[in-house]
């Protein structure tokens, strides 16, 4: 059975088609009409949409100021869900034995299908008329809520002009009007960053009193990040997006803080894989961080950079190519992290290595430690909690002897859950300790049992 909203947004879909069709059927009436000498007004009234509760229908009540604006989100729809609609401008002209050039339009090269170029929207709504034409081409520009919200782009062609360029759909505007959900990409390589969530709470959490101060001061950022954005006053003393670094040792909380910031204000949290991100290619690198943050942009999600040393390093004194490029990288990314407007986290165990041009623009710095005798034993009693007993002593042993970071802990109580049920019996103290003899050995520390 079909959901209720996807019926609405299907019959509203259906109506603007109709709509679209009529306009076309007009337009080319008109251009064929020999008693027609003079650009002719479209006559066609849009679909009432007063009483239609739709995802579609209150994206154009509350979104689109101009006629201009409706028509291009319809023409871009029937793009890709009613392609038949641009058949009847496949025409050919009788005398030159080809398509009309007023029609504008690509042919697919798979479907043979007619796909709407700029200059059939300029056919469309203007019959060609250069001054509306050339101001057609103002609804792409940087500014308009057609890009900064990613509804509709140009797809600019490697030959022509601007108005040989076709239209794409965003990705999350397209789930929007159609699912009535929120965009979540996956994991491809043109979006190279992944969802992370986790069914841990703050409670969860071991650390310094510090920390959590600093912490407090990016929640409450995040919590008042619109009141920033909506008052002239505050967005010219306050910055419009927040950007912070966790650094320290590995496994001490700093991809769990990110995951618990996203959670308990609702925000998504996406890690970046710099692994896919950074290339040998020149220019590859620029072009992998753009799709991500052009993506990103405008939905309020929380960037989560790990290991971001290999791409925060520290520009170098220019002596060859390589160097030039590498400080090319730095900049192009300094410019998107700076005009980010949501929340960006940087995480690295090599603090040193931060180039100081984003030391400047990190609102916190925030240094995660291993965890001291006390923390851990938090955390041993939080780990080994429902799945074992141990006496008193025997924990203030293990907190005590073992500097041990939370992640490196998780790994000892999975090792020893699995190692109890291959012996079939409970987890104990001697297992507890061949897991930590195994996780100090794989960073290369000595083990002492007494």
């Amino acid at each position: 059975m079909y959901s209720t909203l996807s019926q609405e947004n299907t019959n509203t879909f259906n109506h603007e088609m109709e709509w679209l069709s009529d306009i076309i059927d007009q337009r080319l009436n008109q251009f064929f009409d020999p008693e027609i000498t003079e650009i002719q007004p479209l006559q066609i009234n849009p679909p009432d949409l007063e009483n239609d509760p739709s995802n579609y229908a209150l994206f154009i009540k509350e979104e689109l100021d101009t006629f201009t604006e409706r028509i291009l989100v319809a023409l871009a729809l029937a793009h890709l869900f009613k392609p038949e609609i641009f058949d009847r401008l496949q025409i050919k002209n009788k005398v030159l034995g080809r398509p009309f050039t007023e029609f504008g339009g690509k042919k697919d090269p798979i479907s043979n299908a007619f796909v709407p170029t700029l200059r059939t929207i300029a056919f469309l709504l203007f019959q060609g008329e250069l001054l509306p034409t050339l101001e057609l081409q103002s609804l792409f520009e940087n500014d308009h809520f057609f890009r900064t919200k990613n509804i509709i782009s140009l797809q600019l062609s490697e030959q022509g002009t601007i108005l040989d360029s076709t239209l794409s759909i965003g990705d999350e505007f397209l789930m929007r009007i159609t699912l009535g959900k929120d965009f979540r990409p996956s994991y491809t390589s043109r979006f190279p960053a992944s969802l992370i969530e986790t069914p841990l709470d703050w409670e969860d959490l071991v650390l310094e009193d510090s920390i959590r101060d600093e912490i407090k001061i990016i929640d409450t950022w995040l919590k008042h990040k619109e009141e920033i954005a909506n008052s002239k006053l505050l967005e010219k003393k306050i910055n419009k997006g927040y950007k912070c670094l966790f650094y320290g040792t590995p496994g001490t909380g700093k991809t769990l803080t990110a995951s618990l910031l996203g959670k308990k204000n609702k925000l998504d949290v996406y890690r970046v894989d710099l692994s896919q991100v950074v290339s040998k290619y020149i220019g590859e690198t620029e072009k992998n961080l753009g799709s991500i943050f052009d993506v990103a942009e405008n939905k309020n999600w929380i960037l989560f950079f790990d290991e971001a040393e290999s791409l925060f390093s520290k520009r170098t004194a220019v002596s060859d190519s390589k160097d030039k490029y590498a400080n090319q990288e730095t900049a192009y990314l300094l410019q998107r992290v700076e005009n980010y407007k949501g929340l960006i986290i940087m995480a690295t165990n090599l603090k040193p290595n931060i180039d100081i041009a984003f030391s400047r623009r990190i609102q916190s710095m925030v240094y995660y430690a291993i965890p001291s005798p006390a923390q851990r034993k938090q955390l041993w009693e939080k780990a080994l909690e429902g799945i074992t007993k141990i006496s008193a002593e025997e924990l203030k042993q293990l907190a005590n002897k073992y500097e041990l970071s939370g992640g490196s802990i998780k790994n000892i109580i999975q090792y020893a859950w699995l190692i109890a049920k291959e012996k079939n019996c409970e987890v104990n103290l001697q297992i507890l300790l061949m897991g930590i003899r195994r996780e100090l050995n794989k960073d290369g520390k000595t083990f002492e049992k007494d």
